[in-house]
């Protein structure tokens, strides 16, 4: 089998390092798998490392396992390890050097990714393109964009090197790729001859962003079989909140329904309440005033949820907590007030549980890559999602409606790629996946209110998804 194996790599241009083929054989069925790797790649890396297997979601021993312990046996709280969050790491303090800190680690995580991609070979510092003509390629952080007369559009490009102007033609693929200011990408194109007086220009004709492999999502969790909920968005405190949607979610996931029964998380990604002073003469929407009064009726309507259930919260733009992302979990004077079973993470947060990767954000940025790319729409927030892997960065401009915390270190990078992608923010419910990674968009407890008619949102309520952490099956729940 290793022969065959080996030989099907070799007619597709690539080879197995001796570590790969090694974690390749521990599979089920290593021939399957690789035939599934050639099929669902455009390009297969040379060669192929254990990273990019493990990237790809090969798992070692896959062979269907016996479980004889009773779900109910776990410890929810022993299943869950933080991979990644804020929470007590922030290193910002305001000064104008923490954003040339900032960007500079945003465009050194991304190049690593980058430069794992095969299209990566060839690539050179910009100090060193610039002094020559011919063919080129650089791994460079997008400036500022210009369009002119006949669709050209003129760019800067910038490494820690230096910077170049790009020109894209409206004829080159590079054109269709909707390229945003501040994503870090690989150009690839030409620079032609420099005439005395006149900077080196970088003519680009496509271009290759970090994105991650496309792959089949394959892995098999042992010990824990139970089921993940989630929702979000719940907006206590709001005139709009759905009350009697929630009591009859409350009933349900109290009774002896079997799928209910077999739920061991609720995930909630943000605006636990409606907050205070977030929109233009908000206090008219309000029920409860006061923010502390909001998160007391939030925690007693949350402990109202079976304690054999974890409850993973993170903030949202609504919450008590400060408006720039990354944004670190409530204060303590806030998650006093729940059942121990509530669990509280900043935003981003990402998460190991019960052996899957759950990246959780809440989803502002989703209304700034609707304002800025002809494929994302508001009610088709995974579209947002689906371009924040694509470019492996939760808020990937800058300076728009999504305030950025100039970290030292840039948490809004997709480093390691989900199994589960969650966000809320946009009141709507959706579930898909892309290359491998689940999507999900959670819905909301809050009916439409008059400033989200102005801004034409258009809400999807009371809906509860919820997937088998064994079978990755999801079947969504209504409650209006």
């Amino acid at each position: 089998m290793r022969r065959e194996i080996l030989k099907l790599f070799a007619e597709h241009n690539t080879v197995l390092s001796p570590g790969a083929w090694e974690y390749l054989s521990q599979c089920e069925d290593p021939r399957n798998m690789a035939e599934e790797m050639i099929c669902s790649c455009d390009k297969l890396p040379f060669p192929i490392s254990v990273e990019w297997l493990e990237s790809f979601n090969v798992v070692k021993e896959t062979k269907p396992v016996t479980n004889n312990s009773n779900p109910s046996e776990f410890s929810s709280d022993e299943l869950i390890t933080v991979l990644h969050d804020i929470t007590g790491n922030s290193t910002c303090t305001g000064e104008l050097n923490d954003f040339v800190t900032y960007f500079t680690d945003r465009f050194r995580r991304l190049k690593t990714i980058l430069s794992k991609r095969r299209e990566a070979s060839g690539c050179m510092d910009i100090v060193r393109v610039k002094r020559r003509a011919g063919k080129a390629k650089v791994i460079a952080l997008i400036g500022d964009i210009t369009e002119i007369r006949g669709g050209y559009k003129i760019l800067t490009l910038e490494d820690e090197s230096g910077k170049i102007k790009g020109f894209i033609n409206p004829d080159s693929l590079a054109y269709t790729k909707d390229i945003i200011e501040d994503e870090v990408l690989i150009a690839i194109g030409e620079i032609g001859r420099k005439k005395s007086g006149y900077e080196a220009t970088f003519f680009i004709d496509d271009i290759v962003r970090p994105s991650v492999p496309k792959m089949r999502n394959n892995r098999i969790k042992k010990g824990f079989q139970g089921k993940i909920a989630f929702t979000g968005d719940i907006h206590v405190g709001s005139t709009s909140f759905m009350k009697d949607s929630w009591d009859r979610f409350n009933t349900w996931i109290n009774s002896d329904d079997k799928m209910a029964r077999e739920i061991k998380y609720l995930v909630i990604p943000g605006d636990l309440i409606d907050g205070i002073g977030i929109y233009p003469n908000q206090r008219d929407d309000l029920e409860i005033h006061d923010i502390y009064e909001q998160y007391r009726e939030v925690a007693r309507i949350l402990k109202q949820i079976p304690n054999r259930i974890t409850i993973i919260c993170i903030p949202g733009n609504h919450d008590m907590v400060r408006n720039p992302e990354p944004q670190p979990s409530l204060p303590e004077e806030i998650t006093s007030l729940f059942p121990p079973n509530v669990k509280f993470y900043g935003n981003p947060s990402f998460l190991n549980l019960c052996d899957l990767k759950l990246l959780m954000y809440h989803g502002s940025s989703i209304t700034d890559l609707s304002d800025i790319l002809p494929n994302v729409t508001p009610d088709s927030p995974i579209s947002a999602m689906s371009e924040m892997l694509e470019r492996r960065h939760l808020v990937p401009v800058y300076g728009k409606n999504t305030p950025i915390a100039p970290e030292k270190e840039d948490h809004l990078v997709i480093n390691e790629i989900p199994d589960i992608f969650v966000t809320g923010h946009i009141h709507r419910t959706q579930v898909d996946e892309y290359h491998g990674v689940m999507l999900i968009n959670s819905s909301t407890w809050q009916e439409q209110t008059d400033y989200q008619k102005m801004r034409d949102i258009k809400p999807d309520p009371a809906k509860v998804v919820i997937l088998d952490s064994y079978s990755r099956k999801v079947s969504i729940k209504s409650f209006v």
